[in-house]
């Protein structure tokens, strides 16, 4: 696998591939910025000029443009508390806080220094123990799976930080939201009002948009000249002041 590596990065570094590269990390750089428009959506957009490519260009476009928008997810959760992508939604607040102390460069750059770090940390992960995860994954029955849905739910609590109620709440919530729709395993339609479109249950990313976007805009409607301030502020380099803030938790 190690001696594989130089042949991997010469066809990397090609000069098709590498303008593939940049074209797509700027187009996913546009879709993840755009609230409502997700990573999964932007793949969706460039399946159809993939085929035109050659495989390692299309593999390189899909995943620049994977990874260039989940980061870019968080520029209007920065800037506007509106998460850009799912993966966002985590940690807009503390990120929306970096910027009303007047810091949107640092909140930034700490998006941008961390998911690099997550993805290369992701990938070497990936490269040494794929075979072994794949190993494990095909061994989950259903108390696994279980315990690994318990864990996920209780993680989204902890994210709520001090006011955990509130997010066993919003938990609950969640998981009405995710019970609309035709059941899995009857077909009887739950929770519908007669409305057939509500057949397929409700997609994140609308209600994602509705409880994060509507929530923002009616919130600041009241004083909207001082939230577009923030909106027209010039932004400075965002890694400006990351090296400082990283350096103290290593």
């Amino acid at each position: 696998m190690i001696e594989a590596l130089p042949q991997a990065f010469a066809l990397l570094l090609q000069p098709q591939t590498v303008l593939v590269g940049i074209g797509a990390a700027l187009f996913g750089l546009f879709v993840g910025s755009m609230p409502g428009l997700s990573a999964t959506m932007a793949v969706a957009l460039l399946v159809p000029v993939s085929f035109f490519l050659d495989p390692v260009t299309a593999l390189t476009a899909v995943v620049m443009t994977t990874a260039m928008a989940i980061f870019a997810g968080d520029i209007p959760g920065a800037l506007m508390r509106i998460p850009g992508t799912p993966a966002s939604a985590a940690y807009v607040d503390d990120a929306y806080n970096l910027t009303k102390q007047g810091k949107p460069e640092l909140a930034l750059g700490i998006c941008l220094v961390t998911s690099a770090i997550g993805g290369l940390f992701g990938t070497a992960v990936l490269i040494l123990l794929a075979p072994r995860l794949a190993e494990v994954a095909l061994r989950f029955s259903g108390m696994e799976y279980f315990w690994l849905v318990a864990l996920g739910l209780s993680c989204a609590v902890m994210v709520a930080g001090r006011d955990p109620l509130k997010g066993a709440v919003s938990l609950l919530i969640g998981l009405f939201i995710a019970t609309i729709g035709q059941d899995v395993t009857s077909g009887y339609p739950r929770f519908t009002m007669g409305f057939g479109n509500l057949l397929s249950g409700v997609a994140f990313i609308p209600a994602m948009v509705g409880m994060f976007a509507i929530a923002e805009i009616l919130r600041n409607l009241p004083t909207i000249r001082n939230a577009a301030e923030v909106q027209v502020r010039r932004i400075g380099s965002i890694l400006r002041g990351t090296g400082s803030v990283l350096r103290r938790y290593p």
